[in-house]
């Protein structure tokens, strides 16, 4: 049930008229999780079974954190298997593992095929043929996100059908934006009447959406797709073909989540937003903080910092956001090439973080350095030269890096060496 197909739209209109017309107050949360149901089980409904039972446990799982971490925190002394962070610990393994087993394990023995190969051993396994279940990404990060905010206090008990429906929420279900529990707890608990700018909003925001990707991303396809063919491709061609890519993954990813969010707020909620002009950005750093801003912030709150972000050396510094930026790579596809796409990005980060470090220290020895920034939810303002060629500058690099995320490694080698001439 593809966003931009009419099963959808149809499948959309029936949930909104029955949630905000067929029932009372009381029952439209039960409607939209039955929603998001059949919604997930359209698509393959074994799956469901699964989602299900991946729920079950987190939540009951969550149940102990919450049962033990008073204890914890007033001094007493609990056993390993009453210990909060036991069940923490346990959250995260159970859900990547199955995350890993759905969507890298194909990945894994194809790898091992290859290093077998690679040796000259006669050994090939047979990659399973595995159906990743829908959406399976994004339902694992809000697992984790919900199991560490209990553990460290930042989320409320709650019951196992408010919890059930922040997991399985439909629209957002496909392709973010990655919300947070708090919030979205917070406004199902607290929901109103109907308010036709919910209608107008929504609308609005769809319209926005099918039009960056069905006029303006699948139209990029043609001429995107000669990154896949370098061998026939011109040097021209191929530069058409990085900034075709360029347009049209923005347009693509940002169509999906405007989609999204217009398809929430239809039904009364407020998901994050996911991107803020990040082609305008004047840096790596900027740009990171103003793409897939959900995921972006979730890797940052639940990766980076737990590693230990910028704190210590600088050295560490960037150990982390090569980590944090391999994971993101990896989460975007089962393929070594995404996460050499993810540590060409983490790369960037930590030479822009040496050379900002760089920076303030000639401005502290020599010269002050006035900075400018940018106004969240507004065109980042552009006062000159400079400010242009920072931002052609970062979108270049960032151009560069989506043809490896686009191509396997080999053929984005292919590419970029005959677009320098080569």
């Amino acid at each position: 049930m593809i966003f931009n197909t009419w099963v959808f739209a149809a499948f959309c209109l029936i949930t909104f008229l029955i949630y905000w017309f067929g029932v009372s107050g009381k029952y439209r949360a039960h409607v939209m999780l039955f929603a998001s149901y059949l919604f997930f089980t359209y698509h393959f409904p074994w799956h469901t079974v699964l989602i299900l039972f991946m729920t079950v446990v987190v939540y009951l799982l969550s149940l102990k954190i919450f049962r033990y971490k008073p204890e914890v925190d007033a001094g007493k002394k609990l056993p390993w298997y009453q210990h909060p962070k036991f069940y923490l610990i346990t959250i995260i393994i159970f859900s990547v593992s199955i995350l890993a087993y759905y969507k890298y394990f194909k990945m894994m023995v194809s790898t091992l095929n290859d290093i077998f190969q690679l040796v000259d051993v006669e050994v090939a396994y047979q990659i399973p043929a595995i159906i990743v279940p829908l959406g399976l990404s994004f339902l694992v990060f809000e697992f984790v996100h919900y199991s560490i905010d209990v553990y460290l206090g930042k989320a409320v008990k709650t019951g196992p059908f408010q919890f059930a429906l922040f997991i399985m929420y439909f629209p957002t279900l496909v392709s973010g934006p990655i919300k947070r529990y708090q919030s979205f707890n917070e406004q199902t608990v607290t929901m109103g009447n109907f308010k036709k700018e919910y209608v107008m909003e929504g609308l609005s925001r769809i319209l926005v959406g099918m039009f960056k990707k069905v006029v303006i991303a699948d139209q990029m396809t043609v001429f995107a797709d000669y990154l896949l063919t370098p061998e026939t491709a011109t040097t021209g061609e191929l530069w058409i073909g990085m900034y075709a890519y360029a347009i049209k993954i923005f347009f693509d990813f940002s169509g999906y989540s405007d989609i999204a969010i217009g398809c929430a707020r239809l039904f009364g909620y407020r998901v994050p937003e996911n991107f803020n002009y990040p082609y305008l950005q004047k840096n790596i750093a900027a740009f990171w903080n103003n793409w897939h801003m959900s995921l972006s912030s979730w890797i940052r709150d639940y990766i980076y910092i737990p590693l230990g972000g910028s704190r210590g050396s600088m050295l560490l510094a960037a150990r982390n956001s090569l980590i944090a930026m391999g994971i993101s790579g990896l989460w975007h596809g089962a393929a070594w090439h995404f996460v050499f796409w993810g540590l060409y990005h983490g790369m960037g980060l930590a030479i822009y973080r040496f050379y900002k470090a760089g920076k303030k220290e000639l401005a502290t020895n020599f010269a002050p350095v006035a900075a400018t920034g940018t106004m969240k939810g507004k065109i980042p303002y552009i006062s000159g030269i400079r400010d242009v060629g920072a931002i052609l500058l970062t979108f270049h690099f960032v151009a560069i890096g989506w043809i490896f995320f686009y191509c396997e490694f080999d053929v984005a080698i292919q590419v970029i060496v005959k677009m320098i001439g080569g």
